[in-house]
């Protein structure tokens, strides 16, 4: 029987130390005999122990192995869907701000570069300074972890950078620093992998150093 499902993920990351089946499953939103079905399961796991109470049984957490690996698959799972949260949050909004250094790469290279930092899932977002409060307040109600200055371990990461005026262009729905600037920045930073993918894409003429070797498979 696979353990893993909505009922168990939930009962494992929202149960505490002495609740009862009853008061755990109003708290999950789940119907009782679903719960209880549930937790005498992640019982037979070792994941929780059910201890005897007066004339109730209430439950205790065994942060065991199996306890570990739901908790690492809640958290994978919490990324991607903030992840996909942001980017549709980034598509439909009027607040002025825009994409820049390497997540600008991965959008303006359509996938053709990706930087490290964005396989890491922090992306770089400059922003007017009187929307970013307004910013801010959004990435909050959604529990996406943002930063102004040093980076924080939390995924995925929003990277402000505050700018009093800014041009932005739209690249596939999204906001993005227009690409003249985003070329003038990858020359200043001799970034000439990137430059040759935009050369190849949008048939420019850009001088650059590095070329890829194209062979017939």
């Amino acid at each position: 029987m696979n353990i893993i499902n909505e009922i168990t993920v939930n009962i494992v990351k929202k149960t505490k130390d002495g609740q009862s089946i009853r008061g755990l499953a109003h708290k999950i939103g789940f119907a009782y005999s679903a719960v209880y079905r549930w937790v005498l399961e992640l019982e037979g796991y070792g994941v929780i122990s059910l201890i005897r109470k007066g004339n109730k049984s209430v439950i205790k957490i065994n942060k065991n192995l199996i306890y570990k690996k739901f908790r690492e698959l809640d958290k994978a799972v919490s990324v991607i869907e903030k992840d996909k949260i942001f980017w549709d949050l980034m598509k439909d909004s009027k607040l002025k701000a825009r994409f820049v250094r390497g997540t600008a790469s991965a959008i303006w290279t359509q996938g053709g570069f990706i930087t490290g930092d964005f396989y890491d899932k922090i992306y770089f977002l400059e922003v007017d300074i009187k929307y970013i409060s307004n910013l801010k307040r959004t990435l909050t109600k959604y529990e996406i972890p943002y930063t102004k200055d040093k980076m924080i371990n939390k995924r995925p990461l929003v990277y402000i950078i505050p700018k009093k005026k800014l041009k932005i262009d739209r690249k596939n729905g999204l906001p993005v620093m227009p690409l003249s600037e985003f070329i003038q920045w990858c020359e200043d930073l001799q970034l000439d992998n990137i430059l040759e993918q935009l050369k190849l894409l949008y048939g420019l003429r850009l001088k650059t150093k590095y070329a890829e070797v194209f062979t017939n498979a």
